[in-house]
């Protein structure tokens, strides 16, 4: 089925909304892990394998190119292609054995996403496959068009395609339609909560709408009204956050609140609602870190997920930022270095480092990239931090 690939158009970026009110610049949430695993670091000259603290870290696959090539780690295997090569995609073990080409065709293919053993690729000029990297067996797999996403649930691969949203097996069989556009519209997935997708639903108008669907297929059920513009932000258990900011005049927005809802549409609240704009930040266990932006003194404070009093966790300047959350731990940038902020307000300095980008827990540390530089630091503050890579990044955690 041919199609035209919509392009997303400038508004549904949040004009009143500064702070992490889209989709994509919600800082991530992760567990506080027991062990002390081991992380893969992608540089110019391959990956290297080792621990945060520096220890053991070693050069398990020279490769060139991997900084700027597509990667995935499941299951002890890394998935990667060679962009100097035709954009092969070649597979190897996580211990730098079993390296091997898994496509090596002259044609151009480009990867999607991976599930051991199974991998989405682009093959050029013929359309999106699915390959098993254990049997070498491929099938034809998706509508033709161009995915925008590509998630896994449940032995199914999760499309976003063009305005359409549906499900095949592995091999492209059985296909579930959640939803199929109405032109003008577009409709992006936002998250897999238990067993439901919810997806957005972007009007070329001044409005938008979150729903849900059975990942087995089932009733499609709105989450919000459709009144304002809402930008999925988090989701704990069966809760879902999400930003809804009411549109004042034309396409501009006004400030946003922040609403907890069941993925079934039940039991609704709005977890803040003060006049200023306010942000989903994560969530720690059981409770959403929210942003309020009161012009150079905005305040950070915690609220149950189900709905609750707030609480007050520091004030916050322009210039300081929540990039990830640790369990009950926020990983806060300031200009003095990348600091810990628990739940009871408790500011701990961990490093020095202001990181830009590449935010991630490996073990009992967080690691940050600064410019091309790989950082990590202990989360107790214990220190010392310990600089991994001089140009890399992190794309895995063992």
């Amino acid at each position: 089925m041919t199609r035209t690939i919509t392009a997303l158009i400038g508004f549904v970026l949040l004009a009143g909304c500064s702070g992490g009110g889209g989709d994509s610049s919600t800082p991530t949430s992760a567990p506080v892990p027991l062990a002390q695993p081991d992380m893969l670091t992608a540089t110019p000259q391959g990956i290297l394998r080792g621990k945060a603290n520096g220890q053991g870290q070693q050069e398990i696959l020279q490769a060139p190119n991997l900084l700027g090539s597509n990667l995935f780690v499941d299951q002890g295997n890394i998935v990667y292609s060679r962009t100097s090569n035709a954009g092969d995609i070649w597979t190897v073990r996580t211990d730098g054995t079993g390296d091997h080409a898994l496509l090596n065709s002259p044609n151009l293919e480009f990867f999607y996403n991976a599930s051991w053993p199974w991998v989405i690729f682009e093959d050029d000029g013929v359309g999106t496959k699915s390959l098993n990297a254990e049997t070498q067996a491929q099938f034809p797999i998706g509508w033709g068009g161009i995915p925008f996403r590509v998630r896994f649930k449940d032995a199914r691969v999760i499309f976003s395609d063009d305005g359409y949203i549906y499900s095949e097996t592995f091999t492209g069989t059985d296909r579930i339609v959640y939803v199929a556009p109405d032109q003008p519209e577009q409709n992006i997935t936002s998250a897999i909560v238990e067993d439901r997708l919810v997806y957005r639903r972007l009007l070329f108008s001044p409005s938008s709408n979150l729903f849900s669907v059975p990942i087995l297929g089932g009733t499609t059920l709105p989450l919000d009204s459709g009144q304002s513009y809402v930008s999925f932000g988090e989701s704990l258990g069966a809760r879902v956050v999400y930003a809804r900011c009411p549109f004042v005049s034309g396409l501009r927005t006004g400030p946003c609140d922040v609403v907890s809802v069941n993925s079934d549409g039940s039991a609704p609240v709005v977890l803040a609602s003060d006049p200023a704009n306010e942000a989903v930040q994560g969530v720690t266990t059981n409770q959403v870190i929210i942003r309020r932006n009161l012009a150079g003194n905005d305040q950070l404070v915690a609220v149950p997920v189900a709905g609750g009093p707030e609480k007050l966790l520091m004030s916050m300047t322009d210039n300081e930022f929540v990039d990830l959350i640790v369990g009950d731990l926020i990983i806060v940038r300031r200009p003095s270095g990348t600091w810990s902020l628990d739940l009871n307000g408790t500011l701990t300095k961990l490093g020095t480092v202001v990181g830009d980008s590449g935010f991630i827990a490996v073990g009992n540390s967080v690691c940050v990239t600064k410019v091309t530089a790989v950082w990590c630091m202990p989360l107790d503050g214990s220190g010392p931090q310990v600089k991994i890579a001089n140009n890399g990044k992190v794309v895995g955690v063992l």
